[in-house]
């Protein structure tokens, strides 16, 4: 890890010796160009270890088609092995944050993401909105564990908040072969409000004017080179490199996206979102970078920069590489997966190192050594089995177009959370999950405890609400909106269960669910849903709290708090015991369409 000596920071600004008069004119003399190597990360949702993944690849001599390849892909054991062969002392190594996702958060709260992050040495980290998954005292004890910077340029946590004091700074200031780079930081605020559990005890400023506000004071300090670590995804880094001057690069997350500009990862098989960088213009006609590294610590991004001595950038290139290794697997002739022939091993690896986006590499001990207690534990206790999975449970979030009667599309595993709550708790009528809150497919096969905490991975509980059939309806449209606003937060679709539903995508504001039915739970009968009557419905204390767009759930709790009641149930806990207790024979069969919760989507023309 680089010194903290060489960190200049906001708690450290007595360091930094302001120029001025002659003295200016002197820096300006002793300016110089400076090459910059980045290396940044993001959503890695504590994913660490290396994941089963499929490219194609074109490896077989005898035919010009690409082939399947199945292998290891990526992992922080990895991802540490090529930090450390391409860093040197003018590289830079980032994150842009998001904790959660896995079982290593499920059962150690952060603690194995900051220790790994010790170990490489970030040069910076900017919080995402999961960091508060667990709760500003959480997060306030995962800071005081960071031994790098942690950065946020727009969160004011006041005196009620147990963030109150820790060391989140706005920005760092380093210094590269004698010349000052600053890494600023800012949040996404309508999503860290609403998809995360921080309280009003936590102030913000609005991203453009936090970062306009802070891009000033650098240039003052006489810092001419400015990096945004961002999470704000990659459309609102287009509108922010669009609005803001004098930021040179934006080194994005939140939203997973891939960027490529060689065509090698559209060939292997990975969608694609745009440009690596993206450039955007800025209001002055200059251009602004824009980059991100996918998701779930698959690759790393490495953006090499030259900077004349004004300050500008000169020449930039780069990608997403993606880290993989062994096994490798192919295709028979029977089209079911085998391990690769010597013959064809060789012939895969040659094909690795011929392209620029894709590297073998081996993974770090030290890494694996600081994991492998943590894996111990996980292995121990994710072993115990639940039940079988018949067929793979889909959790696309936004469902794609289908008609009534059709093959229904979208999140078949929300589904099957909603109808787990129902059959938890007896007192409820219907239940809502949002399409976020599940955070992984049900894969065909033998269920786990550890599939159910990795599909369920926050620290939620199940609450019910008591609500007319009016409200219902629209908290279901505040999801559906939601999903498709500004926030980007895809995740906040609504899927339920014992309620069924048309979909409009792009409909006006509240109109989008339509013609929504209810299932009587004694009889099994579905009839319209009475906008008078009174149900109660399950769903998980995030949406109960207004979040991700749920508002009417904080309106009737406000309004009538005899109308909630909170369960005490970890969110996990009745799905483990839906296939412990109530699913013939432990078996999850496949999706009932007649009962799935939406009967057709169709697109606002």
């Amino acid at each position: 890890m680089k010194p903290l000596s060489r960190i200049i920071a906001l708690s450290s600004l007595g360091l930094v010796t302001l120029l001025s008069g002659c003295q200016d004119d002197d820096k300006k003399d002793s300016a110089k160009a400076i090459d910059l190597t980045i290396l940044h990360t993001n959503d890695h949702h504590s994913y660490f270890d290396g994941q089963t993944y499929d490219l194609k690849l074109n490896y077989n001599t005898a035919t010009s088609a690409a082939d399947d390849v199945r292998l290891n892909l990526g992992g922080f054991a990895r991802i540490a092995s090529a930090i450390s062969e391409y860093r040197d002392d003018n590289t830079l190594v980032l994150n842009s944050g998001e904790l959660n996702g896995t079982l290593y958060f499920s059962l150690f709260k952060g603690e194995v993401d900051f220790k790994v992050f010790n170990a490489i040495g970030l040069d910076a980290y900017e919080l995402g909105n999961h960091e508060f998954d667990e709760g500003e005292s959480r997060l306030a004890e995962l800071i005081d564990l960071a031994e790098f910077p942690v950065i946020s340029g727009n969160i004011h946590p006041t005196s009620s908040s147990p963030l109150y004091g820790s060391d989140i700074q706005p920005y760092v200031i380093k210094e590269v072969d004698g010349e000052l780079v600053a890494i600023l930081g800012v949040l996404k605020v309508e999503k860290t409000r609403e998809s995360s559990l921080v309280t009003d005890a936590v102030e913000f400023d609005e991203e453009i004017a936090s970062v306009k506000a802070h891009v000033s004071t650098l240039q003052q300090k006489g810092v001419n080179k400015i990096i945004v670590l961002s999470h704000l995804g990659y459309d609102f880094d287009q509108v922010l490199a669009r609005n803001v001057t004098d930021v040179d690069v934006i080194i994005g997350g939140d939203t997973h996206d891939v960027l490529d500009s060689s065509g090698e990862l559209s060939n292997m098989g990975v969608d694609v979102h745009g440009a690596y960088p993206t450039v955007i213009m800025n209001p002055a006609g200059k251009p602004v970078y824009i980059a991100q590294a996918w998701e779930y610590a698959k690759g790393l991004g490495r953006m090499n920069i030259s900077f004349d001595k004004q300050g500008e950038i000169t020449t930039i290139d780069g990608n997403l590489e993606l880290l993989v290794g062994a096994p490798y697997q192919v295709k028979n002739d029977s089209n079911a997966w085998v391990d690769a022939t010597a013959e064809q091993q060789t012939q895969i690896k040659n094909t690795i190192q011929n392209l620029k986006t894709i590297r073998e590499i081996a993974p770090d001990s030290r890494i694996e050594d600081i994991l492998a207690p943590y894996k111990t534990e996980l292995e121990t206790f994710k072993n115990a089995s639940l039940g079988t999975v018949t067929n793979t449970m889909p959790f696309t979030r936004i469902p794609q177009p289908f008609n009534n009667g059709d093959t229904p599309s979208g999140s078949y595993a929300a589904q099957v959370v909603a109808d787990a709550f129902m059959q938890y708790l007896p007192k409820a009528d219907v239940a809502i999950q949002n399409a976020g809150g599940v955070r992984a497919e049900m894969a065909s096969g033998n269920f786990t405890v550890a599939d159910a905490y990795t599909i369920l991975p926050f620290s939620n509980t199940v609450v019910t609400i008591d609500m007319s059939g009016a409200e219902i309806v629209k908290v279901l449209n505040e999801g559906l909106d939601y999903a498709q606003g500004i926030s980007g937060s895809t995740g906040a679709f609504p899927y339920s269960s014992n309620l069924r539903y048309d979909v409009t995508l792009g409909a006006p504001a509240g109109t989008g669910i339509h013609n929504v039915e209810v299932r009587n739970r004694a009889t099994g009968v579905w009839s319209t849903i009475d906008m008078n009557a009174t149900y109660a419905v399950a769903t998980n204390s995030f949406t109960a709290l207004g979040k991700d767009g749920y508002n009417t759930f904080a309106d009737v709790r406000a309004a009538n708090p005899a109308a909630f009641e909170e369960s005490d149930v970890a969110y996990a806990v009745p799905l483990i015991e839906y296939f412990r207790d109530v699913l013939t024979d432990n078996i999850l069969p496949p999706l009932d369409a007649a009962n799935y919760c939406i009967k057709s989507v169709n697109v606002a023309p």
